[in-house]
């Protein structure tokens, strides 16, 4: 019999997988949620699984492997907090670590946050996007569009709807763990901003305390002011607050400029070494970073009044295939700056 986490962790393996998965992958996948089970084991428990309907066979059938259906994904997110607690903190590292970007052509595997809205407001939407792109108060300058049907991996853009991705700050988790500088993501909250500076955070949620992305509670709590953030240089946007060694600080820093020039920058303050950052103590030997949420010019819209559905670190996605910003612009009929 299944406990309840291993239930999850197998579910949560196929839903990242992308597509189909076997047993010995899964075996693999869910090690790094702390659940060991044999590929053997997971082959009798999937038999379960697909007669409760959570799972399916592949086309080519089950020599082919499972994939995850809509009811197993309802699954996951009805689960017992109590079982989900932490889930977030692991799940950025395992994205993390699998990511295969490369900032410095750009190109390969980043971490890619979905919204979905209307159709019918797709050019408001993009109106209020822009400036906060404009700003640099979001992550990078590059999104994705996905039209009604189409699907992302195993997210599918419902019917009547458009699906807008955008960056996730734990990109910058993998781009530095790719260079081997390990990254702690301590929280994510709401960062006040002065002049067009970090001033302060109001609010915030551990990583690993926590079942839900923070930045989606408070975008849909109403916390965020990003849009004032943007036309006065004073209000609230998300961000999140990071660790790296300071033995690797020289290094790091080059990276995140390469990220930058290549349009996945994120970074809005970097710390001193082994001194608090905005009055959060970091332990000897760390650097302290805050970076922007990805999140950030979808929430501007959503303040405006447009009806969304968000889904934090969604899933892998080939930078390639993402458009900047101002090609979405032009698209919509938006105007930008330049």
């Amino acid at each position: 019999m299944l406990t309840p986490k291993q239930r999850v962790a197998i579910l949560r393996s196929l839903r990242e997988a992308g597509g189909a998965a076997g047993s010995a992958e899964i075996s693999r996948q869910i090690q790094a949620l702390g659940v060991e089970l044999s590929p053997r084991a997971i082959r009798l428990h999937l038999q379960d699984l697909e007669t409760a309907g959570l799972v399916q066979p592949a086309r080519r059938g089950r020599s082919g492997g499972r994939t995850i259906t809509p009811k197993g994904l309802r699954e996951i997110n009805d689960a017992l907090v109590m079982d989900r607690v932490g889930l977030t903190a692991t799940r950025m590292d395992s994205l993390a670590c699998r990511m295969a970007f490369d900032p410095k052509v750009p190109a390969g595997l980043l971490v890619l946050n979905m919204t979905t809205i209307r159709e019918a407001d797709f050019q408001d939407a993009v109106a209020e996007m822009v400036p906060v792109f404009e700003a640099g108060l979001g992550m990078g300058e590059y999104v994705g569009l996905f039209r009604s049907g189409e699907s992302v991996g195993t997210f599918q853009v419902p019917s009547g709807r458009i699906g807008i991705g955008t960056i996730c700050s734990v990109t910058v988790n993998g781009v530095l763990l790719n260079e081997r500088i390990p990254t702690t993501s301590r929280f994510a909250g709401v960062l006040e901003m002065h002049d067009g500076q970090p001033a302060r955070f109001t609010d915030l949620i551990t990583y690993d305390g926590t079942s839900l992305d923070p930045l989606e509670i408070f975008i849909k709590s109403g916390l965020t002011r990003v849009r004032e953030a943007v036309r006065t240089a004073r209000g609230r946007i998300g961000a999140s607050f990071r660790e790296i060694p300071t033995c690797a600080l020289g290094e790091a820093e080059k990276i995140l400029l390469r990220m930058k020039a290549g349009g996945v920058g994120g970074l809005l303050l970097m710390g001193k070494p082994n001194q608090p950052l905005l009055g959060f103590p970091v332990p000897d030997g760390r650097t302290g970073l805050i970076v922007a949420g990805g999140l950030n010019p979808c929430a501007a819209f959503q303040e405006a009044g447009i009806a969304a559905e968000n889904t934090a670190m969604a899933q892998l996605f080939e930078f390639r295939c993402l458009r900047h910003y101002r090609e979405l612009a032009i698209e919509a009929g938006v105007s930008t700056r330049m």
